[in-house]
């Protein structure tokens, strides 16, 4: 398994309703040395996700969260 610490960049929202759909887009977090262990080899980042209704309210520009990543 392999964690990375990211924080929202940036989100756009558009529509209304149970129609809204919102871009979400995230980068990697370093403050503190997080993502210090996977940025030794892979040093960059980036995810996108389009969302639509009341999921696009749990995400918010600023805000950090973890990302995992885990083989089935």
């Amino acid at each position: 398994m392999v964690t990375a610490k990211i924080v929202c960049q940036g989100k756009t929202e558009s529509g209304e309703g149970d129609e809204r759909q919102a871009h979400v887009t995230f980068g990697p977090d370093y403050a503190d040395g997080r993502n210090e262990e996977w940025a030794l080899y892979t040093p960059s980042l980036s995810l996108s996700m389009n969302l639509r209704g009341p999921v696009a309210d749990r995400f918010e520009q600023g805000s950090r969260y973890t990302l995992t990543f885990e083989e089935e």
